[in-house]
């Protein structure tokens, strides 16, 4: 019995590609049963990648007559001509073909047209580039671009350098034990409290909500001291508390106790805990607290028991001053033993280097003999680096320049280092 040659159902819906590949997709049908289905790709057998025939056989009953086949075939550049055979079972075994061309055009990065537009591309992309540079030159100088920052606390993530290290150990240590930074003035401690609660801000953690508030308690005297703290404290808390919270601050009293203040941490710890779903830690940044060395040793108690008793488990604190250390470390201290203790000092050189160049990077230009000069007079504390900074560049400003010299530097030495407390 001999029947029919195999029917081959397959059609292309395009003929012009631009990948390396195409997916052909179609049935064989056979009258009496069909063996299997092979692949010429430009005149060539088609073969898997260990040089075998790549066969399409049927794997059921049902196959036999209809078999599916499903291919993804390799394309060369220009014309290809793809062929489907389908062998079938008859006595006298027959063979259907079935021819497709088909058309791979050349990556577009291979025609001319494309690199000629690349290159107007890039050619404007520099042109806008440097004419944005030359804008941005004369705007600085039109608009006294200065954007060093000498004498206030540095809140600008991008003009905080040199302290990463410093931060990482503080953020490392803060879920359970209270920090003391200490160093001399104007070394860095303000501004390191203000990128402490920056980073505590953005923490995203499992357990612990972080709540940083920055205490300012220079000029604070000893009756107001809980007052104060409480008061920032519900500042910095205001948009998580809502309206309605009774706290004892806000009653019409002559005196804030200590024992007021725990009631109302107290108080917004538990409402916190409530609104966040996890446990709260509040962590108190008291900036210039040497003012404590001036308090009472029964306020100071008081205000260590708050930190050790009542919320060992929910308070800490990370105190900055410049004469602590001295006072706190003496066996008869309130304090004793109470911190980690932190040294702030100089940053590294290559830290300076990079809080001289970058934040005027692509503008204002520093000669080295200006950055070496600049290091040696500030001994790489970033108030003076900042103070230096500031001043040269005012003065190029002022003199119409981008260019910063070692003149420059000399020109305002006295002025930077006048008054300075060593």
């Amino acid at each position: 019995m001999s029947g029919a040659p195999p029917s081959i159902g397959f059609k292309l819906e395009e003929s012009i590609f631009r990948s390396d590949s195409i997916l052909i997709s179609g049935t064989v049908k056979d009258d009496i049963g069909l063996d299997r289905i092979e692949f010429v790709v430009n005149g060539e057998v088609y073969r898997n990648a260990a040089g075998d025939t790549v066969q399409i056989r049927p794997v059921s009953a049902e196959q036999v007559r209809e078999l599916p086949f499903s291919v993804t075939l390799p394309l060369r550049v220009g014309e290809n001509q793809i062929a489907i055979v389908a062998y079938d079972r008859d006595p006298v075994p027959k063979q259907s073909s079935h021819l497709e061309t088909v058309y791979r055009r050349p990556p577009f990065y291979r025609q001319p047209l494309f690199w000629w537009s690349a290159a107007l591309f890039l050619g404007l992309v520099v042109i806008a580039v440097g004419i944005n540079e030359v804008l941005k030159r004369r705007v600085a100088l039109v608009e006294k671009y200065n954007p060093y920052i000498a004498g206030a606390p540095i809140r600008n993530e991008r003009m905080f350098f040199g302290r990463e290290e410093l931060l990482r150990r503080i953020l490392n240590t803060i879920h359970s034990n209270s920090l003391m930074i200490y160093g001399p003035r104007r070394i860095g401690k303000t501004s390191l409290l203000h990128q402490v609660k920056k980073r505590l801000e953005k923490e995203q953690d499992e357990r612990y909500f972080y709540l940083p508030v920055y205490i300012d308690l220079e000029g604070t005297p000893e009756d107001k001291l809980f007052a104060t703290m409480m008061m920032d404290i519900v500042e910095e808390c205001q948009r998580h508390l809502g309206d309605g919270l009774a706290l004892r601050i806000f009653e019409a009293s002559e005196e804030y106790t200590a024992r007021d203040f725990s009631a109302d941490v107290k108080r917004i710890l538990s409402h916190l805990r409530e609104h966040f779903g996890k446990q709260v830690k509040l962590v108190l940044l008291m900036d210039e607290v040497d003012e404590l060395n001036s308090y009472s040793e029964r306020i100071n108690q008081r205000l260590r028991s708050v930190f050790m008793k009542t919320f060992a488990e929910d308070l800490v604190a990370v105190m900055s001053g410049s004469f602590i250390r001295k006072h706190w470390e003496s066996e008869g201290s309130p304090w004793y033993n109470f911190f980690e203790e932190i040294k702030v000092g100089p940053i590294s050189t290559e830290e300076a280097l990079k809080l001289i160049r970058e934040p005027v990077k692509g503008i204002f230009k520093y000669e080295e003999r200006a950055v070496k000069k600049i290091l040696e007079y500030s001994e790489n504390v970033p108030y003076r680096i900042q103070k230096f900074c500031v001043n040269v560049v005012a003065r190029a400003i002022e003199q119409r320049r981008r260019r910063i010299t070692a003149r420059d530097v000399e020109a305002v030495k006295a002025r930077v280092l006048e008054g300075e407390e060593n």
